[in-house]
């Protein structure tokens, strides 16, 4: 039952607070490489497509980065802590990998 705990603290707390943090390091990150505020409404005609791409591309590419980093290291520590079982069946080690993989 604490590993399961655990998971729900460290695997969706931590990925959530990882998710914040990373938006505000790729935002500074934005703004000192082109001097530019983040776009905050890509849909705005005052924002113009390259710019809104570029920013969808990053941001959903850093976020994606930050937040399977924070699941793997979470994962793995509840793994270790507290047993296999404490994990989602999905994150467990004999989990199928693919689609139609079958796993013993």
């Amino acid at each position: 039952m604490g590993g399961r705990i655990a998971w729900q603290i460290i695997g969706v707390g931590g990925a959530a607070l990882a998710a914040f943090g990373a938006r505000k390091v790729l935002g500074l990150a934005w703004e000192k490489t082109t001097h530019k505020p983040v776009p905050v409404n890509t849909q705005d005609d005052e924002v113009g497509l390259g710019e809104a791409l570029a920013w969808t591309i990053v941001s959903g590419v850093g976020m994606a980065v930050v937040q399977l980093v924070v699941q793997r290291a979470a994962a793995s520590t509840v793994r270790k802590n507290f047993g296999e079982d404490s994990l989602p069946k999905k994150l467990r080690s004999d989990a199928p990998v693919a689609r139609g993989d079958k796993k013993a």
